[in-house]
């Protein structure tokens, strides 16, 4: 049995699901904004008590025996959503707390393949770490600074020429009463360090600016690699392709120089991870800068694009320890 753990609005997970209905496969998909909604939890333990650990559908007819999981896609797992009819707002907050706590405990009882494992994939969302092990299996990054003391700074922003991008540590938006407000790549002008004393409130992620031919997302599964040159149409004082529209991105298919692509597999391996969508530059001399690897990464336009099959490797991965 194979399970897929992420949430109602995943389309990309829906890839993989049609890919299974495909082969035939047997897979439980557990979306947990439908927890305990629409579904119930079930363990049995102590003594005189047989074991037992199940998830039961309401809004199906599904039950998902744990014991039965040889492997699990984690995708996008979301807190639980808990009834309408609970308006008080410290009980919802704890009802959520407790099924969330109840699903992950059921999930880590798992004896089974990840894609991938959760708490490796926790670790690797840290862009600090990323860095220390990517310069440990290769890959060049652009001279880069972690701070939120403004002297360093003003000082890089020199060190650098005044060529200087801002990045967020970790996050990436701002939550705007429910709307999400996404912060991207940013070039730091000399006009900006007027208001230098605001990088106190927070440490970012400042890094020498990189005048680039193309972007680059490598997508990894295992020990297969799928890459694809991106070409946006942004002025040059907007260097990150994401807050480009689909309509104005410009994909090929890319094939990685070998060292480059054994560098990405080795990298996801020693962040304990069985997925990894790696962003790169390549600048005007042909050189690779590794930007970041997002553990959980969405591929699914890649795939709808440029025909990468990579819903099929995920699946191969998955059977390859689910039969």
């Amino acid at each position: 049995m194979i399970l897929l753990v992420t949430n109602t609005h995943d389309i990309t997970c829906d890839f993989i699901v049609r890919e299974l209905q495909r082969r035939d496969r047997a897979f439980a998909r557990l979306n947990l904004d439908e927890f305990p909604r629409f579904a119930s939890g079930v363990i049995t333990a102590g003594r005189g008590n047989p074991e037992q650990a199940e998830i039961r559908w309401s809004n199906r007819r599904k039950v998902l025996r744990l014991g039965e999981v040889a492997s699990v896609l984690y995708r996008r797992p979301v807190p639980p959503v808990i009834d309408d009819a609970v308006r008080d707002e410290a009980l919802r907050k704890f009802c959520t707390d407790e099924s969330y706590d109840f699903l992950r405990g059921l999930l880590f009882t798992l004896e089974c393949h990840w894609i991938s494992n959760p708490e490796a994939i926790r670790k690797s969302e840290h862009k600090v770490y990323q860095m220390r092990v990517a310069s440990k299996v290769g890959l060049t990054m652009p001279r880069t600074l972690v701070t939120n003391d403004p002297s360093e700074v003003l000082d890089f922003f020199e060190a650098c020429s005044g060529n200087m991008v801002v990045k967020c540590i970790y996050m990436g938006f701002i939550d705007k009463q429910g709307a999400p407000e996404t912060i991207f790549t940013s070039i730091v002008s000399r006009e900006d360090l007027s208001d230098i004393d605001s990088v106190r409130l927070a440490p970012s992620i400042f890094q020498e600016y990189i005048y680039k031919q193309f972007d680059l997302r490598v997508t990894v599964v295992g020990e297969r690699v799928f890459s694809a040159k991106i070409e946006a149409a942004l002025p040059p004082n907007k260097p990150d392709w994401r807050a480009c529209s689909i309509e104005n991105l410009h994909h090929t298919p890319y094939l990685l120089p070998t060292s480059i692509e054994r560098a990405c597999i080795e990298l996801v391996h020693l962040l304990g991870l069985d997925f990894g969508a790696l962003d790169f530059v390549v600048d005007r001399n042909g050189n690779f800068y590794f930007l970041e690897i997002n553990p959980n990464g969405q591929w699914a336009w890649l795939e709808t694009i440029l025909g990468l099959p990579i819903s099929s490797a995920l699946v191969d991965r998955l059977e390859g320890f689910g039969r």
